[in-house]
C-alpha cells in the first residue's frame, strides 16, 4: 500500500520535493498551516511556497511564511528517499511551534521581571516553601485540633517548630544586607534563627491570616540579624492561592528602626513641648492668682489692723471696728470668687461619644504602648469579637492604658497580659489579666484614691479609671484570675440595639 493513502491521518506537516525542487506531495496539515491546497501547491518549487530554502541538517527550527503573511515557526525534519522515478526525493515533517514558542518567550520575559524586581527592590524579599507547616496543621486536623489560632497560643513551640520547617528558597541582595548575613552560603534554611521568641505571635498571626484564606497579611514587628541584634521592621507576607500546602510564600521586609526612632524623638520632644507649655501656663495662672487674691488678702490684713487698734483704745470704738469687720468680709468674698473662677476654667467639659469597636479601641492603645511593651519584653495576646461600645474614645483607652500598663508593672519580665472582649447578653464585657503574683490586699481597696501597693506610685490610675467607667454607666472590678495573677473586669451595659457606655 501506498504511503500516500496515510498522510491525511498524519497531523504534522509532510512536504515532499524532487531534486529540482518542484513540490510532489502536499498533506492536508501542510495545506492547513500555510492557506495553499495540494492543488495550488504541487508543481510550484518549494522556496517560492515555503519562502526559504532548507537547511542542509537534518533537524532545525526554521522561520516560515503562510499565504496571508503569518510568521510562523516550524520545528522541521529532512529525509531523503528514491522516488518513483529512480531520482531523490526530500521528505519534510514539520511541526508548527509558533504558539509554544510564544509562550516560552512570554514566560521567560515574566520570569525575567520577576527576577529584576526581586533583586532591584530596596525592600528585602524572601521567597518560602510553606508545604512543610501546611503537613503540621493538616496533621493537627486529623488530631482533632479544630481552633487552631488558639492551639497556637497555648503551644509557643509549635509556632518555634512551624518557623524551623519554613524553608527558604531564595532571597534578595537586600536581604543579605539588611540581615547581615554576607553571602549566601550563610542562609540559614529555615526562617526560625531570624525571628526572636517575642515575635513569635506575629508569625502565628501571618499562618492565622494565612488559614482564614486571607489574600496577604502585614504588620510591624522586631526580626534579628544573622549577628543577634534586633530591628524594627514592617512585615508583610503574600499567601499563594492554593494555601499552605502547595506553592511558594513571598515575604517581604522593610527596615522601619530609623522612622520609629524618629517618631519617638517626635514624641520626646512633643512631651517636652507640652511640659514646658504647662509650667509656662501654670506660671501665668499662679501669677494672675497671686495677682488678682493679693489685693483682697492685703486689705483684709489692714482692715483686720485697723479693727484691733479701734477696739483696743480705752475707749472702744465699736461702730468702726463693726465696718471694717465688713470689709473684711467683703475681700474674703472677692478670694473666693477668684478661686472659682479657677475651678471653672479646669472645669471638665462633656466628654464626646461615639460608636466604637472595642478591638480597634485595643489595638489602638496597644500601638501607643508598644515601645513600652517591647522595652520590657511585655506580650499581649488579645482575644475580640465584633463587639462596639458607645463613648469617648480617649477616656476609654486612658482606662486600658492604666489597666495595661499596671498588668506589665505587677508581672515579672517578659510577661504575658491576656486582654479578652466578649459580646454578652446584657453587655460587652473586657478582661484585662497578667501572669503576676496577683493580688495580696482587698481588691477594692485600690480603687480608693491614693492608695497604691507601689512605691513611688501616687494611688490615683485605678480612681480614674473607676470614675471614667462609672461616668460611662459600667463598673469594674479586681480579682485574682483563676490560673494566677490579677484580673480586672470591666462591664460595659446594652442600651438600645448597640453596647452603649
Amino acid at each position: 500500500m501506498s504511503t500516500e493513502l496515510y498522510l491525511p491521518l498524519i497531523r504534522d506537516t509532510v512536504v515532499v520535493w524532487d531534486e529540482q525542487g518542484r513540490v510532489r506531495v502536499w498533506n492536508d496539515a501542510a495545506a492547513a498551516l500555510y492557506g495553499l491546497s495540494a492543488t495550488e501547491a504541487v508543481g510550484a518549487t518549494v522556496e517560492s511556497l515555503l519562502g526559504v530554502a532548507p537547511p542542509e541538517q537534518a533537524q532545525a527550527v526554521v522561520e516560515r511564511r503562510g499565504a496571508d503573511g503569518r510568521r510562523l515557526l516550524i520545528d522541521a525534519t529532512w529525509t531523503h528517499r528514491p522516488g518513483s522515478d529512480g531520482r531523490t526525493e526530500t521528505v519534510e515533517i514539520g511541526r508548527d511551534i509558533t504558539g509554544q514558542r510564544a509562550v516560552e518567550d512570554r514566560l521567560k520575559r515574566s520570569e525575567l521581571r520577576y527576577s529584576s524586581l526581586f533583586q532591584a527592590m530596596a525592600a528585602a524579599f524572601w521567597e518560602l516553601d510553606f508545604s512543610p507547616v501546611g503537613g503540621m496543621l493538616m496533621a493537627l486536623k486529623a488530631e482533632g485540633v479544630e481552633d487552631l489560632p488558639r492551639y497556637f497560643d497555648d503551644n509557643p513551640a509549635f509556632v518555634r517548630e512551624m518557623m524551623r520547617r519554613t524553608r527558604v528558597v531564595d532571597v534578595n541582595d537586600t536581604t543579605l544586607t539588611l540581615f547581615g548575613i554576607g553571602a549566601r552560603e550563610h542562609l540559614a534554611g529555615s526562617v526560625e534563627p531570624y525571628w526572636p521568641e517575642s515575635s513569635s505571635a506575629v508569625y502565628a498571626a501571618a499562618v492565622k491570616a494565612a488559614i482564614s484564606r486571607s489574600g496577604h497579611y502585614m504588620t510591624e514587628t522586631r526580626l534579628r540579624r544573622r549577628d543577634g541584634s534586633e530591628f524594627d521592621a514592617l512585615f508583610t507576607a503574600a499567601f499563594p492561592h492554593e494555601g499552605l500546602v502547595q506553592g511558594a510564600l513571598l515575604v517581604g521586609v522593610i527596615d522601619i528602626s530609623e522612622r520609629l526612632a524618629a517618631q519617638a524623638d517626635l514624641r520626646r520632644l512633643q512631651d517636652e513641648f507640652a511640659h514646658a507649655a504647662r509650667v509656662s501656663m501654670l506660671g501665668e495662672l499662679a501669677a494672675s492668682i497671686a495677682h488678682e487674691v493679693n489685693q483682697p488678702l492685703a486689705a483684709i490684713s489692714t482692715n483686720a489692723a485697723a479693727s484691733l487698734r479701734w477696739l483696743s483704745r480705752d475707749t472702744p470704738d465699736v461702730e468702726r471696728a463693726v465696718a471694717l469687720t465688713s470689709r473684711i468680709g467683703a475681700d474674703a468674698q472677692r478670694a473666693a470668687d477668684v478661686i472659682a473662677r479657677v475651678r471653672g476654667m479646669a472645669a471638665k467639659r462633656t466628654a464626646a461619644r461615639e460608636t466604637l469597636p472595642v478591638r480597634e479601641l485595643v489595638d489602638e492603645t496597644l500601638l501607643f504602648l508598644r515601645d513600652e511593651l517591647q522595652a520590657r519584653g511585655a506580650r499581649v495576646v488579645v482575644q475580640a469579637d465584633g463587639a462596639t461600645v458607645h463613648g469617648d474614645r480617649t477616656q476609654l483607652q486612658q482606662v486600658l492604658v492604666n489597666l495595661v500598663m499596671n498588668a506589665v508593672q505587677a508581672a515579672p519580665a517578659a510577661a504575658r497580659i491576656q486582654i479578652t472582649v466578649v459580646e454578652e447578653a446584657d453587655g460587652v464585657s473586657l478582661s484585662v489579666s497578667d501572669d503576676g503574683p496577683g493580688i495580696a490586699i482587698d481588691p477594692d481597696s485600690l480603687f480608693n484614691s491614693f492608695y497604691s501597693t507601689k512605691p513611688d506610685g501616687m494611688g490615683l490610675g485605678l480612681p480614674i479609671c473607676r470614675s471614667i467607667v462609672e461616668a460611662h454607666g459600667g463598673r469594674i472590678s479586681a480579682s485574682n484570675a483563676p490560673g494566677g495573677g490579677a484580673l480586672f473586669l470591666i462591664r460595659f451595659p446594652v442600651e438600645g440595639d448597640h453596647t452603649k457606655v
